[in-house]
């Protein structure tokens, strides 16, 4: 009874001291804790050794237990942090309260912690945003309460630097030895290459699927047996099912007749066998509905990864359309020779170079040469001459310049003499809108323009013939009349000079016995005065218009007499508001002329244009030369010498901004005695001397309206000093 008493405290004993000893090599046991565990410890084992004999054997065997628990202890500790700190995965273990209990290596770095040790009893809301740390709490309480995992499920994550990425995960509850749960356990794997390279194949898959769908040609994959593999839409529509996927496993048996079908399908083992590619010409091909399509096919072999050809991949483009387009051309351009060659006219086309595309039958019979004698050669070649050739290139490149249908009078020198011709050239644009060549045709006027010739020879003759006429009238008329108002006006101003000078000599005694303090009889002289003066100057521009005295002609710079003009009636157009502009041509020759008169004509347009423009303007000067081109003769003019087409003239420009012209008064400026001014500012005779002093220099004033509308315009031209 003392012995077994004695085993049992020794039994006792021991188990107290594994327990210390446990303890004392614990790693999460404080360390104050792991001293006294060890102490007691040591004290335990020195009483037992002071114990019996059986009792140290038994003691020594239990050491020995304790020992291999121990390595068993440290061999599975070895395990489990190799296991940790190896591993790729993440794999962390947590209290009930989400607190880390323990993390391997491969969790520390992809949270960026300092260590595992730094890790144990945070959570993921130090590590994560609110949102996933919140979604990680939901999930663990769900596992806490529930007992069950939540098993290889992938999640998007947002990672602590920022970055997005994928992970497969699995959390379980950890249990304790007895099955209560302390907490959650889980691992997961970064397989965000793997998801997007997944994302990447589906996405170039369907992209794929896509392309083969949306391409109008049939294209298919068959095996070495003839079965469809992969099939596009335009294959399935070819073949008359609605979903391409429907194709697969079929063959061409299905979908045309035997013999056709037997032919596609030698073809694929004739390709296969030999690993070549095979382009085949255009043919008929007639499905299982007897409808013809015309099909250009093109086949190559599949291989395998071992390079094996396990198939073939084939293309076939459905150009029905195209041929029956082709047909269509053939036949319009049949149908358009036809026309060609039965057109009364020459028709050809000649290229940019100048040679032959094209000539129709009657340019053959025109020149006596065949087409093929003509095609690819020069019209050098064809004519000979090389003034007609000349000519008809410059015809030819004016329509590659403009772009446009051109007509041209031509002549050409036959074997039968020489031919006029209109031509109409056009431009020969290809499909792509560039010109490429210039077609013409031709028509044989030959006979029509002698005809015309003499008609118009007989016509002008009878239009000059009637213009001689009625201009001989005209001016006969025009002349007596102007001639008329000429001895009127002498008459008239002899008989006016004496009595206004007797009556101012009557005036000036008046006035000299008029008493000072009459007022208003000085006024009435003084208003009789400039009345006189005004008559006076009536009787002068009268004398002006019937004189026939000679001028001082010499030559003198058109652009002096301007300036010296404008110089005599400076402070009027300054006091009027008038702002001058003049534009002189310095390269201008000399004119003839009698300066004074030509300067009195020019401060006449000046004060007029003053006149129109009361609330002041701009009064533009320019002076320009011209060649007489188009020559019409006034009828009564008394220009000293007709203007004649060719001769020179110096062209002098007056505009004005004032009101312009009326239209009905434009035909009676020149007339004696008109004027459109107020009473006392002007005397009918102005322009009308101005004219006829233009005219005695050959030369010509007229008036007329700014094509602007924005006032008047007169142009005095004065011929050129030889």
């Amino acid at each position: 009874m003392f012995i077994a008493k004695e085993r049992t405290f020794a039994l006792m004993g021991a188990t107290i001291a594994i327990i210390l000893v446990v303890l004392a090599v614990a790693q999460d046991v404080p360390q104050w804790l792991k001293w006294i565990s060890m102490a007691l410890g040591l004290i335990v084992l020195m009483l037992m050794v002071g114990g019996s004999g059986s009792t140290r054997l038994e003691l020594f065997e239990c050491r020995q237990k304790l020992r291999r628990a121990l390595r068993q202890r440290d061999d599975l500790d070895r395990y489990f942090t190799a296991l940790m700190d190896y591993v790729p995965s993440n794999i962390y273990f947590k209290d009930r309260e989400s607190r880390f209990l323990q993390v391997n290596h491969s969790m520390v770095e992809a949270l960026g912690a300092e260590s595992a040790k730094d890790m144990i009893g945070k959570t993921d809301s130090d590590y994560f945003g609110p949102e996933h740390a919140g979604a990680a709490r939901e999930d663990e309480i769900r596992i806490i309460e529930r007992g069950e995992g939540i098993e290889k499920y992938i999640e998007k994550e947002t990672f602590p630097n920022g970055d997005e990425g994928w992970v497969l995960s699995s959390k379980l509850p950890f249990r304790d030895k007895d099955g209560r749960i302390l907490g959650t356990f889980g691992i997961s794997s970064d397989v965000t290459e793997l998801i997007r390279t997944q994302q990447s194949l589906e996405m170039e898959r369907n992209t794929l699927r896509t392309l083969l769908d949306s391409i109008p040609d049939s294209i298919y994959i068959r095996d070495a047996e003839g079965r469809y593999l992969v099939v596009n839409r335009a294959l399935a529509d070819m073949v008359g099912v609605e979903d391409p996927q429907k194709v697969a496993g079929m063959t061409p048996y299905d979908f045309f007749p035997e013999e056709e079908a037997r032919g596609f399908l030698e073809e694929d083992l004739q390709l296969m066998k030999e690993g070549v590619t095979v382009v085949n010409p255009i043919r008929m091909v007639k499905n299982l509905q007897g409808e013809v399509r015309h099909l250009s096919t093109t086949k190559v072999p599949v291989r395998d990864r071992a390079g094996n050809v396990s198939g073939i991949l084939g293309i076939n483009r459905d150009v029905t359309e195209q041929e029956r387009a082709r047909e269509a051309v053939k036949q319009t351009e049949h149908r358009m020779q036809e026309i060609v060659d039965n057109s009364p006219s020459p028709m050809y086309a000649k290229s940019e170079t100048g040679h032959y595309l094209m000539v129709n039958r009657r340019y053959e019979e025109l020149f006596n040469l065949k087409a093929e004698e003509v095609v690819g050669k020069t019209d050098i070649e064809i004519l000979g001459n090389e003034d007609i050739v000349r000519r008809l290139q410059k015809n030819d490149a004016l329509v590659f310049e403009r772009g446009e249908p051109v007509q041209f009078d031509e002549v050409l020198k036959l074997a039968d003499g020489e031919r006029a011709y209109v031509s109409v050239k056009f431009p020969m644009r290809d499909l792509d809108g560039q010109i490429y060549a210039v077609g013409g045709i031709s028509t044989d006027i030959t006979e029509r323009k002698k005809a015309e010739q003499a008609l118009q020879e007989l016509n002008q003759e009878l239009m000059q013939t009637h213009e001689n006429l009625t201009r001989a009238h005209e001016q006969l008329i025009q002349a007596e009349k102007m001639e008329s108002v000429g001895r009127l006006a002498a008459g008239v101003a002899h008989e006016v000079k004496n009595p206004l000078a007797m009556i101012g000599m009557g005036l000036e005694l008046l006035a000299r016995r008029m008493p000072e303090d009459d007022e208003k009889a000085r006024e009435t002289i003084e208003r009789m005065k400039r009345g006189i003066d005004r008559a006076k100057k009536i009787v002068r521009g009268l004398v002006d218009y019937s004189s026939d005295r000679r001028l001082e002609m010499h030559p003198i710079s058109p652009n002096l007499l301007v300036t010296d003009a404008l110089e005599l009636i400076e402070y009027q157009l300054t006091k009027s508001g008038i702002s001058v502009s003049f534009e002189a041509d310095e390269t201008l020759p000399d004119v003839e002329g009698d300066q004074t008169k030509v300067e009195q004509v020019l401060v006449n347009l000046f004060i007029n244009a003053m006149h129109s423009m009361d609330e002041g303007g701009d009064l533009k000067i320019t002076t320009e030369l011209i060649s007489m081109d188009n020559v019409i003769h006034d009828e009564g003019s008394r220009l000293r010498e007709r203007m004649r087409k060719g001769d020179r003239f110096v062209k002098i420009i007056v505009e004005d901004s004032g009101k312009g012209i009326p239209e009905e008064v434009l035909g009676k400026l020149f007339d004696p005695f008109f004027t459109t001014k107020a009473t006392g500012k002007g005397t009918g005779l102005g322009l009308t001397v101005s004219r006829k002093i233009a005219e005695l220099h050959g030369g010509d004033l007229v008036l007329m309206n700014r094509p602007d509308g924005k006032g008047a315009m007169a142009v005095l031209s004065l011929r050129v000093a030889n």
